[in-house]
């Protein structure tokens, strides 16, 4: 089921329709819906979808070309490309009469296994795909990576795109369309804990009452969700352990860096580092007093995402809890009041 982001269709669409060469950098958080929104929009279309993944260059550009010769029946006739080059270039020949829309998701991926590829698509675009009538989107979830080495001045693609999106989670009037089955306080209490993330407003089943949702979601230690918050952390940071601890202490209630540092044992230096690495993956943000400056120690960290907020005050910290089974106990004395 798709809901929302009618904007952001409107906006493919539109550059779609356009005459000539397109090229769309999109970018927001994991589980976000950034997939869903370019499957939706490429629903009614043809297009190549790639989704790129943690493979090295050898391998990842030999999917690439499956995927392509697949897509215009060519598998039989053509062998592999033997670069990235070759393939864009057989893309850009297929593109000169007829739009073609080519997305790569997850494209940060490609970019860490082959440091060239930045380069190599700016040539590729100033020399031949410019005169196309290729749609390039190229998206991923490492919002650090997008914004520094595609979208800033510094990025060899800079000044090439034609529009960028940020997707960002939904607001409360979008994430009430998924449980129209909730009372109005229902509802809030449901963002309250989930926040506007698709993918988990998705997980919750809104034939079953909150409490329900709560047990069966985040209580069961076999439930999707009672791992979603660690498991994304790995897959973003080298050090989770230390990302857990300082996620925790900021749900409950440690503020100030001098108070986190204390709290998880580290050097207020180094847990400042830690606190702009979960502030660029938009799990925290940085609250300033509007009379100070920006390095103010009357700054104040708070949860920025509502999941992670619910997860690690009350979830993380009762984990021996629920591995022992004591769901109505943890429930009814830590969650419910």
């Amino acid at each position: 089921m798709f809901i929302g982001r009618e904007k952001e269709l409107q906006k493919l669409n539109k550059m779609n329709n356009k005459k000539g060469f397109q090229f769309l950098v999109m970018y927001g958080r994991r589980r976000v819906g950034k997939t869903t929104l370019l499957k939706e929009f490429l629903k009614d279309k043809s297009g190549i979808f790639f989704v790129a993944e943690e493979f090295n260059d050898t391998i990842a550009l030999n999917k690439f070309s499956e995927l392509i010769l697949s897509h215009f029946k060519m598998s039989n006739l053509i062998d592999k490309f033997l670069s990235w080059e070759k393939a864009f270039n057989f893309i850009g020949e297929k593109s000169k009469d007829e739009r073609i829309i080519l997305i790569i998701d997850e494209f940060p991926y490609i970019a860490n296994s082959n440091l060239s590829i930045l380069s190599l698509l700016q040539n590729l675009i100033d020399q031949k795909l410019k005169n196309t009538n290729l749609f390039l989107i190229l998206c991923g979830s490492s919002i650090s990576f997008m914004e520094k080495e595609v979208l800033s001045e510094k990025s060899p693609l800079f000044g090439r795109r034609t529009g960028q999106m940020k997707i960002n989670s939904f607001g409360f009037y979008d994430s009430i369309k998924f449980s129209k089955k909730y009372t109005k306080i229902d509802s809030v209490i449901n963002y309250g804990i989930l926040g506007g993330i698709p993918q988990y407003l998705n997980k919750f089943d809104y034939n079953l009452n909150i409490e329900g949702n709560i047990k069966e979601n985040f209580l069961d230690s076999s439930s999707y969700l009672i791992e979603e918050p660690k498991n994304l952390l790995r897959q973003e940071l080298r050090e989770p352990a230390i990302y857990n601890s300082i996620i925790e202490s900021v749900a409950n209630g440690y503020t100030k860096i001098s108070e986190i540092a204390t709290k998880i044992q580290e050097r207020p230096d180094k847990t400042s580092k830690y606190l702009n690495t979960l502030i660029e993956l938009e799990i925290i943000e940085k609250e300033i007093p509007i009379t100070e400056k920006i390095n103010s120690r009357k700054s104040i960290y708070k949860l920025k995402d509502n999941m992670f907020k619910f997860y690690y005050r009350f979830i993380f910290t009762n984990f021996s809890l629920i591995e022992q089974g004591m769901i109505d106990f943890v429930y009814d004395k830590k969650i419910k009041p």
